[in-house]
Order: C-alpha cells, then structure tokens, then sequence
C-alpha cells in the first residue's frame, strides 16, 4: 500500500476538518432555526392561554355579577382563541402536543355549545348557578385552561431540549476543535518540523564535511522528496569539488608550463643565433648541410613562436580589448593545439585576414583553443577534419568551427554550456570550458549557439560585432 504523501495527507486533513464543522455549523443552524420556531410557537400558545384565561374571567363576572360580556366580548375571544388554535395546530411538533391540542379544540367547541345554552336561558330568565349548563360550562372551562397549560408547558419543554442540543454541539464543536488541534500538532511535529531538524542537522553535516546520506522510506513524499535532493544535491557537490581540485591542478600545470616556456625561449634564442652564425661562416658546406641549416633554424623559430604563444595564453591581463586582426587570432590559437591534433585530422583554416575586431585576443584566442580541443577530443582515433570559417555578415564576424566528430543528443546540446557539465570520463576534463567561452563570447557581446546530432558532427557558430566603421 502507497503512503500518502504529505500533499494527499493536508488535502485530506483539510476535507476532513471542513466536513466536520460544516456538519456542525449545519446541525447547528437547524436546532437554532428550531429554537427560533419554538419561541415564536410559545408566545403563539401563550397568546391562545390569555385568550382563554379572558373568557374565564369573563364567565366568572357573569356568574358574580351577571355581566352579560360574556355572551359578547366572551364569545369574541372564543372565536380567537378557535382562530390562534387552528394556526397552531400544524406547528405543534410533538404528536402528545397535536394530539393536545385536539383536544383543546373539541374542548372550545363545547364550551362554546355551553355559552349558547346558558345565553339562551339567560334570554328566558332561567339561570342559575345551579343550572346543569352552568355545571357544563365551568367543567369544560376548566378543561381548556388545563389543556392550554399542558400544551404550553409542552411546547417548552421543547425549548429547553432543543436548548439542550445546542449545549451538546457546543461541547462537540469544542471537543472536536480541541481533537483536531491535536492532530494538527502532532501532524507537523512528525511531518514537517522533525523532517525539517533533519535537514538542519544535515547542513550542519555538510559544513563540517560528515554528512551521512539522509534515509528514504517514501520518495513521494514531499519533505523526503527535500531529502532526495539533498542527497543529490551533496553528491553533486563531492563530484565538483573532484573537478574543482582538477581545476586547480590544470591551473597550477599551466603556471608551471609558463614557467618551462619561459626558460626554453634562452635556448631557443641561443640555437637560432647559432645557426644563423653557422650558416654565414661556413658558406662552403654543401647543399646537403645548407638544407639541414635552414630546417633547423625554421624549426626553432616555430619552437620559439609557439613558446611565445604558450607565455602570451598564460600570462593573466585585465580584459583589454584592442583591434586585431581575427586571422591573427585563429592561427594564435592553431598554433597552440596543433600538438594535440592527430595525423588523421586535417584542420583546414578559411578566415579572412583583412577582418579586423575590437576584442581581448588572448581572451578570444583562449575560446578558439577551448573549441578547437573539444573538436580534437570529439573526432579521437578516427580520420575526420576540423573546418574553420570565418565571413563578414552584416554588421557581424561570423566564425563557424565545424567538426565530423561524434556529435550530441539534444539533452546534451540543453547543457552544454552549464558549468562543471562534461561528458568525459573522470580526469578528462572538468566541464568549464565551454561555460568559460561562453562567458568570453559575452564579454565581448557577441553569441554563440552550436548545431550537432549524433553521428554527424557539431559546429559552433560565434558572432562577433564588428567595429564601428569597419563594415563592407
């Protein structure tokens, strides 16, 4: 069975609490809609007991003092309390209270055959106290005072259980409210605060170097999810401190490589002067020993120029840019990995000399090395070509480095300039060379994107703003 996840578990506490207290808020609001409906019926049952109460009086004045009211204003608030009874009797709740008021109606009805008995006899002289529909009429008057006083009492008893339900919802609503806090406490202690400790501690781990790979029990939790890409995120980090140390080293190897260079130029200096001397003394050497003289005296100037070259990389500048020709730059930069360059790969140069740019050429000749290595690195063992372009192109120098190399995947291609990726094996490289010509091709604001598929090679194309003036 699938854990739910720390998403699935808020979106379930949050339907569980809203369901709980829209259940309460409902039950709630229909026992105070009831409430409501039972006080307006108690003041209606108490109205009809008035009325009621008025007609005793009434009859009780007339058997005093034979106040004939009752056969008028009597009858009048008989007929009201018919009137109140009827609109009662379909709001009465309870069956003992309908079944009550039954009763009281039936009882109305004959006090009020009763009155028109006794108002009859009245007519004719013929009344007593001791007058059967006298004795009728009290009987049944003190009935309907009983009846109303029993439905009133109903209907508040009513009152005090629908009272009742309210204090127990309150308390439910409490006791809920108080249950769900608890769980809300407990729920982000365990989910959220102690997870987050175990993160804090772990970057603690991180800064002193001795952090142990976080546990995961459930990779679909979001909290684990933070501890999956911690993990990654440290392990990541190991593999470019690898390559940051290698970094270090290629740095240190270049400072040393100047270092040699610079002691190698004396030499050179010294074989060149000495076969030039050579050759102006011994004219008479023949033409085999004067061949020889020139190819050493050609070789060492190539030495020396590719010394100066390996000085002028190294040495560190402030970014200077200055015109110079982009020939000049290219051939700088192919001078200096034509060592790396295996017989099986032609490298074919078509770059204008006449084009001239506003750049720092050590900083631009050190993107053309970078490309120019990468080219080598792509093509390895097998026979291929390296082909350098360069155009005028509106406003633009346009310079295109293509190779028949392996070429790149499109995940590949999206990461390319990303620092520290590389597709080398460990020691092969450290993944910044194309994020540092990336960063060289901005300084000097211009662009760069690159074309590639597998099998097929890749092309780099750099564009460069040309200087002011300097357009075809």
């Amino acid at each position: 069975m699938v854990k739910p996840n720390l998403r699935q578990t808020i979106i379930l506490g949050i339907v569980i609490f809203t369901l709980s207290f829209g259940g309460i808020a409902l039950l709630s609001l229909s026992n105070i809609n009831r409430l409501e409906r039972e006080v307006t019926l108690v003041e209606h049952v108490d109205d009809l007991r008035n009325l009621i109460l008025e007609v005793r009086r009434e009859e009780k004045n007339f058997f005093l003092y034979h106040d004939t009211a009752l056969f008028s204003l009597g009858r009048s608030n008989l007929e009201q309390a018919m009137t109140v009874l009827n609109n009662l009797y379909g709001e009465i709740g309870k069956p003992l209270g309908r079944q009550q008021g039954e009763t009281l109606r039936r009882g109305l009805e004959a006090y009020g055959a009763h009155l028109s008995e006794i108002n009859a006899a009245f007519e004719k002289g013929d009344i007593a106290e001791n007058h059967p529909a006298a004795q009728a009429l009290r009987e049944t008057g003190q009935n309907i005072v009983e009846y109303s006083r029993a439905i009133a009492e109903s209907e508040r008893e009513s009152v005090l259980g629908i009272n009742r339900k309210l204090r127990l919802t309150l308390i439910t609503s409490m006791a809920t409210i108080a249950m769900v806090v608890l769980a809300l406490v407990l729920f982000v202690t365990k989910s959220i605060l102690r997870p987050l400790g175990k993160v804090q501690e772990a970057t603690r781990q991180i800064a002193r170097g001795t952090f142990v790979p976080l546990p995961i029990t459930n990779a679909h939790d979001e909290i684990e999810q933070v501890f999956v890409a911690l993990n990654s995120m440290v392990e990541e980090l190991q593999k470019r401190q690898i390559q940051l140390v290698q970094a270090q080293k290629l740095s240190s190897i270049g400072t040393l490589a100047s270092g040699i260079a610079h002691q190698l130029n004396n030499p050179l200096n010294n074989i060149s002067t000495s076969v030039q001397l050579l050759a102006q003394n011994n004219t008479n050497a023949g033409e085999f020993a004067d061949k020889m003289t020139g190819n050493i005296l050609q070789e060492t100037l190539r030495a020396r120029d590719i010394v100066k070259g390996l000085l002028e990389f190294s040495r560190h500048q402030d970014f200077a840019p200055a015109p110079c020709t982009l020939g000049s730059v290219v051939n700088g930069a192919v001078r200096l990995v034509s060592s790396q360059v295996g017989a099986k790969i032609a490298l074919n140069v078509d770059v204008p000399e006449e084009l001239v740019l506003n750049v720092d050429q050590q900083r631009l000749q050190e993107a053309f090395i970078n490309l120019l290595i990468n080219a080598t690195q792509a093509i390895g063992d097998n026979e291929g070509a390296i082909d350098i372009h360069g155009r005028q192109v509106e406003n633009d120098a346009v310079i295109s480095i293509a190779d028949t190399g392996a070429g790149m995947s499109p995940d590949t291609l999206q990461r390319i300039f990303d620092p520290f990726f590389s597709t080398k094996e460990v020691g092969q490289g450290t993944g910044l060379g194309l994020y540092i010509v990336y960063g060289i091709i901005e300084k000097h604001r211009g662009a760069i994107r690159v074309e590639s598929k597998p099998g097929q090679g890749t092309t780099f194309f750099i564009r460069l703003p040309l200087p002011a003036g300097a357009t075809a």
